[in-house]
């Protein structure tokens, strides 16, 4: 039996969350823009799902929109805002935000856009002494995620937005790690742009959130019909919806105790590889500020025999599923970018495996991790 420990790229989605898509994929099937029984039943489902996003992040159901996901939201956000505001404005990102962010910053350089990405500390955190200095008269957006999605490392969003909101800079976050895991109200942290992706909550992949404050004014993202008041054309996702709606009525009765799920594992791995592998490890991020579902660790390589880039195929190979601490392209291993923006050396972070609990997680699954990292590294 496969032990999945890789829950931040992705969660089973939960058996309730799929019955409650089921009748919107085989008996109501309808378009909710159509003004037949079919699609008017759709369109409730659609704005009842509104409201109970609305009512779980405090906010109201007109600043929450549909999207396909974390990926579509982020580029609403940032690309919205500055097409809104027209070239020439400046704009404010880190060098360990998810390639959503990083790679529309990029793209955003074709335009005329000023957009500056700044270095981390070495937590994997940014603070308002950090980001300060780089805010001009004309910075227009920050955007910090506030969970990292391989480090678990969690940014203070609402001292970091005040810092904005006192600049007049609006501030976007990427919350997609974050949700589920620890309390996320945009409202009292001062996100003026927030980002959620159902599949990180044990709903269905293809469908997310995108929160906008009312006070903010950015261009549409998708052309074509008048969906999502006519910001984002293109049918609902009706199924996807419902499931989304699922996970978020789930949250609000177990989060609590999810995170205190998460929290259990968390620490009784880390006693596993003090047990094991003491002196022979580090634990990459903030060990103070982080998220309790995720743990990145690298072996050292000068204390320890670690096959470069290795580990989690040979984990793979013992049924045990964990991110690499790299990516592979192009048929080679290349060492994680966030990693190396923590200053962590090539070879260590080629050492490196991201493990992510989830819901479903045991305590046995832990002790089977660690088993095949002993198999694999303690000849």
């Amino acid at each position: 039996m496969n032990v999945y420990l890789d829950n931040a790229a992705s969660t089973r989605i939960d058996d309730r969350v799929l019955e409650a898509m089921m009748p919107y994929l085989k008996e109501f099937y309808g378009n909710p823009s159509s003004t037949h029984r079919q699609g008017k039943l759709l369109k409730v489902l659609i704005e009842d799902a509104r409201e109970a996003v609305a009512d779980f992040f405090g906010t109201k159901p007109k600043e929450i929109f549909f999207t396909s996901g974390g990926t579509e939201s982020n580029n609403f956000a940032i690309k919205g805002l500055a097409f809104a505001n027209g070239a020439g404005g400046h704009y404010v990102t880190s060098s360990t935000e998810h390639p959503a962010v990083l790679d529309t910053f990029v793209y955003l350089r074709k335009f005329g856009y000023d957009t500056e990405i700044i270095k981390p500390n070495s937590e994997g955190l940014i603070t308002v002494e950090i980001l300060e200095p780089h805010l001009k008269e004309n910075t227009k957006l920050v955007s910090f995620m506030h969970a990292n999605n391989e480090t678990g490392a969690v940014n203070d969003i609402k001292s970091l937005s005040a810092l904005c909101k006192s600049r007049g800079v609006a501030f976007h976050s990427d919350t997609v790690q974050s949700v589920g895991k620890t309390s996320v109200k945009p409202k009292e942290l001062g996100i003026d742009f927030l980002t959620v992706s159902a599949h990180k909550i044990y709903g269905p992949k293809g469908v997310g959130i995108l929160f906008i404050d009312e006070n903010m004014k950015i261009d549409k993202y998708f052309h074509g019909g008048g969906q999502e008041r006519n910001m984002r054309g293109g049918t609902e996702n009706a199924a996807g919806i419902a499931g989304l709606k699922k996970s978020i009525e789930i949250l609000k009765e177990s989060m609590q105790e999810d995170i205190i799920h998460y929290g259990n594992l968390k620490n009784l791995f880390l006693k596993e590889l003090e047990n094991s592998f003491k002196d022979m490890y580090r634990i990459n991020g903030s060990i103070n500020n982080s998220l309790n579902n995720i743990v990145n660790v690298s072996f050292l390589p000068e204390r320890i025999d670690v096959p470069s880039g290795m580990l989690p195929i040979m984990l793979d190979l013992r049924k045990v599923s964990v991110s690499g601490g790299s990516a592979c392209s192009s048929g080679s291993v290349k060492p994680s970018g966030v990693l190396l923006e923590l200053g962590v050396d090539e070879k260590t972070a080629l050492a490196s495996i991201r493990v992510s609990f989830g819901r479903y997680n045991t305590d046995e699954d832990v002790q089977t991790l660690v088993k095949a990292l002993k198999e694999i590294l303690i000849k």
